[in-house]
Order: structure tokens, then C-alpha cells, then sequence
């Protein structure tokens, strides 16, 4: 948000022509493309989303500091990328209303986690492209170093600690959560609405080796699509631009991740492959 707020008060790029495709990684990006996908998935329409999205791996420094200014920014308006405990009701932010579990379990992810809720900007514009009643969405934290670090950044951030040693500590509880495991990331949506008239539910579970990979599949997709004349000239998100078919279906036939879909959806992949 803040690079597109830039962007265009230092002149919209559609003027010169120029096209400008922001968000285009894992989260944001595929967090807003696959949920896109999944609601034509078997679904007459939804009212709901449910998202899980987390993983272990390794923690670069670029994503280390980009993790410290979400909490002050990122947002619109100045404001930090997003609200933890919020969620939508009624298609709307409402705060607070969701709490934190430390130590729970979820089928989507081995062994226990820690799950936060936590709504961004990019989440509460997909309930509002999807016509969402409700919207929950967790952050999945499996590694208790990394956990535990990120409950004492704010303050240590506001006691004026050093941001590059912080990115170091960051970078080390990654690496001692990992040690020993294999690494992976999950994204799991729920969508409920209905089909047929009748009440139904969709699910998506993507399982990757790495989010990197995710960001660097969707990035080269983006890139793709403007150097083809896909994308119109201004500034946009990725997940408004980019065909969400296209990119579930590099994913699935390039190996990036594997796909599960349960409920409406697995019904309507089923027929969509026998058609084909």
C-alpha cells in the first residue's frame, strides 16, 4: 500500500503508459490469488473464509526486516499492515474479536503450533471482492523460538534496540526451529457458501518446500503477464491483475506445490479433468 500511495503522488504510471504490478509473492499475492480461485470452485457463491497460512523455514534478512516494519507499516495511509485479533463481520473490520492460541493443533500442519490472528489490508479488499460476510485469517507459527521472538519485538523495537541485530536473532531462532526438520510452508483456505441452493463448503491445502519458491513462481508470472501486454497500464495488486487460473495452474504443473481440494471443489476439479 504505501509504494502504491508513492507511486501515484509522484504521478500515476498510466499516464506514461506504464504498468505497475505490486504484491505479486505468497503473502500478499497468492494468499488473495488461490482464495480468488477456490470461490469458483463448485461454489454458487461465499459468505465465509477461514485461512491458515504459516510454515518452517528459513528466515532470510530481507524478510526478517521486512517482518519488523509490518508492525508500523505496510498498511494504507501510514498505517501497520495489518491488525492481529481482528477479523471481518458483516464485511467489515471489526477488532478484536478472534484470540490467540500458543499451543493448538491443525490437520493442515505437523505436530503442535502456535496460531495468531491477524487481518491485512489485502485480506479485508478479498472479502470485499468476494462478498464475504465473515473472513478469519491465522498466522501459523510451528517453530517456538521464532514464536517467542515475535512476541517481544514491538517492545524491543520501541526500546530502540538495533533493527540489524534484531534480524539476526530473528534469522538464528529460524534456523533452531528448523534444525532437525524438514522444511515446508502450508496455506489452507475454507470457503462456506452455498450450491445448488443448498448449503456447501470448498477447500483448498497448499503444501510447498518453500515460500520463496511460492513468491518466485507468482513474481515470474507477474513479470510474464506485463511483458505480454496482460496487464493494463496504472498501478495494481497482483491478485487483481493476474488470472488466478494461470497461476494455480503453473503451480500445479510445474511442481512448485501440491494441491488438495475437499468439498465442492474436489467435485468440480474432478469434472473439469474428465471434461478435459
Amino acid at each position: 500500500d504505501p509504494a502504491a500511495e508513492d507511486l501515484l503522488a509522484d504521478g500515476d504510471p498510466a499516464r506514461d503508459g506504464r504498468a505497475v504490478v505490486l504484491s505479486a509473492g505468497a503473502l500478499p499475492g497468492l494468499s488473495s490469488l488461490l482464495p480468488r480461485w477456490l470461490a469458483g470452485r463448485g461454489l454458487d457463491d461465499a459468505t465465509a473464509l477461514t485461512a491458515y497460512c504459516g510454515g518452517l523455514e528459513t528466515c532470510s534478512p530481507t524478510v526478517a526486516h521486512d517482518l519488523m516494519l509490518s508492525l508500523t507499516s505496510g498498511g494504507a495511509d501510514g498505517a501497520a499492515y495489518g491488525e492481529a485479533l481482528a477479523a471481518v463481520r458483516g464485511g467489515r473490520r471489526v477488532p478484536r474479536v478472534l484470540r490467540t492460541a500458543e499451543d493448538t493443533e491443525h490437520e493442515a500442519f505437523p505436530g503442535r503450533v502456535a496460531v495468531q490472528p491477524y487481518l491485512s489490508g489485502e485480506s479485508e479488499r478479498l472479502a470485499t471482492v468476494l462478498g464475504l460476510d465473515r473472513l478469519d485469517w491465522y498466522n501459523v507459527h510451528p517453530g517456538p523460538a521464532v514464536r517467542t521472538l515475535l512476541n517481544l519485538l514491538p517492545g524491543r523495537l520501541a526500546a530502540g534496540d538495533d533493527p540489524d541485530r534484531l534480524a539476526e536473532r530473528l534469522i538464528l531462532a529460524a534456523g533452531l526451529d528448523l534444525a532437525g526438520r524438514k522444511p515446508y510452508y502450508v496455506m489452507d483456505f475454507a470457503l462456506a457458501g452455498t450450491a445448488s441452493g443448498r448449503p456447501a463448503t470448498a477447500g483448498a491445502t497448499l503444501r510447498a518446500a518453500s515460500s520463496y519458491r511460492l513468491t518466485a513462481a507468482v513474481g515470474a508470472l507477474a513479470v510474464d503477464a506485463v511483458l505480454r501486454g496482460g496487464i493494463p497500464a496504472g498501478v495494481h495488486f497482483a491478485c487483481d491483475v493476474l488470472d488466478p487460473d494461470t497461476v494455480v495452474g503453473h503451480l500445479r504443473s510445474h511442481g512448485a506445490a501440491d494441491l488438495r481440494l475437499t468439498g465442492a471443489a474436489a467435485g468440480a476439479d474432478q469434472v473439469e479433468e474428465g471434461v478435459l
